[in-house]
C-alpha cells in the first residue's frame, strides 16, 4: 500500500489530472481522473477506517443539495461532480493521516520545478507561470504551501534549497498573493526563531534573481509593477488592478437577491461553465462562491470549518507552529479561488489539517 500511497499523493498533489486533460489530452485527463479516484477507493477499502470529516460532509451535502434547486443543465455532469466529491473527502482521510509535513513539501518541490522548468523552457507571451497547476494562482498557493512546510525539514541544506526553489517558482506565477502571503509566513517565522531571517535573505536573492533574468518572458504590467516597488514611484495602479475587491464587487447584489438559497449551481463559476453576469472569471472567492450558489447554510458552515481549524492551530502554535501558517494560507486561498469543491488539491490539505489537528487533540487528552 506504500506505493500506492505515493502514486495517490502524486497525482493530487501535482495536479495530475487537470494538468493531463489541459495540455495533453481530454481522453488521459478522463483516465487519471478516474485511476484517481480508483485509487482512493482501493485505499480506502485496504487501509483502517477512519470516521469521516463530519463537516465536510455536511458542506457538500448542503450545497450540492441546495444549489441543486436552481440548477438547469446537465443533470450528468452535475452527478459526476457530487460522486467525485464525495469519493474523495470519504476515502482519503486514512492517506492524509499517513502523509507527514515532509513528503507533502518534497512532492510539492516537484510541482515547484514543473513552474521553473515551465518558465525557462515553455515561455509564452502571456508571462505568468504555472507548470503541472494549469493557473498561476493556484501555482502561487502550492509555492506557499510547500514554502511553509520546508521548516519541518531536518537538514538545513535541503530546507535551504527547498526554499529558495519555492520562492524562485513562486515569484515566477507572479501572484500578488504568493509575495504578500510569502512576507506573511517569513514574519511568523522569524517570530518563532530569529534564526529563520536567513529565509527572507535566501528570498530576497531570489527576488534580485527574478529581476536580473532577461531570458524568459514575464508579463509585462506585473514584471514592472513588481521592479517598482523597489524605486521612488511605485505602480499602485497595476498593483490594484482587476483586484479582488472588485471581482467580488460584481457579484455582490446578485448574492444580495437570494441569500437564503442562491442562484444555483456553478452560476457564479464564470463562463463557461457559468452564465451569470456574463463574467468570464467568476467571483473569485469561495465564501461568496458558496453563500451565492447555495445560500447561507453551507456558507455558514464552510466558515466555522475554516475558523474553527484558526482557532485551534492557534491554541498549538508554541507546540506545533506550522499549523496555523497553513490554516492562515488555507482560509487566504480561498479568499481568491472559487474553485473548492472539484480543487482536490485544496480539499486534500483541508483534511490533512483537520486531522492532524483532531490527532494533537486526541493525544493532549489521552496524556492528561
Amino acid at each position: 500500500m506504500q506505493i500506492l500511497k505515493y502514486i495517490l499523493l502524486v497525482l493530487i498533489l501535482l495536479n495530475i489530472p487537470t494538468f493531463s486533460i489541459a495540455n495533453i489530452s481530454p481522453g488521459l485527463g478522463s483516465i487519471t481522473s478516474m485511476l484517481l479516484l480508483l485509487c482512493v477507493i482501493i485505499f480506502y477499502f485496504f487501509e483502517e477506517k477512519l470516521k469521516p470529516i463530519i463537516p465536510l460532509v455536511l458542506l457538500g451535502l448542503s450545497y450540492y443539495m441546495i444549489s441543486s434547486l436552481s440548477y438547469t443543465e446537465d443533470t450528468t455532469e452535475f452527478l459526476k461532480d457530487v460522486i467525485r466529491y464525495f469519493i474523495f473527502i470519504l476515502g482519503i482521510r486514512k492517506l492524509a493521516a499517513l502523509t507527514s509535513k515532509q513528503e507533502i513539501c518534497i512532492i510539492l518541490l516537484f510541482g515547484a520545478i514543473s513552474i521553473i522548468i515551465n518558465a525557462f523552457l515553455f515561455s509564452n507571451a502571456y508571462g505568468r507561470y504555472s507548470g503541472f497547476y494549469i493557473n498561476p494562482n493556484k501555482a502561487g498557493f502550492i509555492c506557499i504551501i510547500g514554502f511553509a512546510l520546508t521548516y519541518s525539514l531536518q537538514r538545513k541544506s535541503i530546507k535551504l534549497a527547498a526554499q529558495f526553489l519555492f520562492a524562485i517558482a513562486g515569484l515566477m506565477t507572479l501572484s500578488r498573493s504568493f509575495i504578500l502571503l510569502f512576507l506573511m509566513v517569513n514574519v511568523i517565522a522569524i517570530f518563532i526563531d530569529k534564526k529563520n531571517i536567513i529565509t527572507l535573505i535566501s528570498g530576497s536573492i531570489a527576488l534580485i534573481l527574478i529581476l536580473s533574468l532577461s531570458s524568459i518572458k514575464l508579463n509585462t504590467d506585473r514584471f514592472n509593477a513588481l521592479k517598482s516597488i523597489f524605486s521612488d514611484d511605485v505602480d499602485t495602479t497595476t498593483i490594484t488592478k482587476e483586484s479582488r475587491d472588485e471581482t467580488w464587487a460584481k457579484y455582490v447584489d446578485g448574492i444580495l437577491t437570494n441569500p437564503l438559497f442562491g442562484q444555483g449551481y456553478k452560476k457564479l463559476h464564470g463562463k463557461p461553465k457559468g452564465t451569470y453576469n456574463n463574467d468570464d472569471v467568476g467571483v473569485h472567492n469561495t465564501f461568496l462562491m458558496i453563500i451565492g450558489e447555495a445560500g447561507i447554510l453551507p456558507f455558514i458552515l464552510v466558515i466555522v470549518l475554516y475558523l474553527s481549524m484558526l482557532i485551534r492551530s492557534f491554541k498549538i502554535f508554541h507546540e506545533e507552529p506550522l499549523y496555523i501558517i497553513v490554516s492562515i494560507l488555507l482560509f487566504s486561498y480561498l479568499m481568491v479561488s472559487h474553485n473548492y469543491f472539484d480543487n482536490f488539491l485544496l480539499l486534500f490539505m483541508t483534511v490533512w489539517l483537520y486531522d492532524k489537528l483532531k490527532s494533537h487533540e486526541t493525544l493532549t487528552l489521552n496524556t492528561q
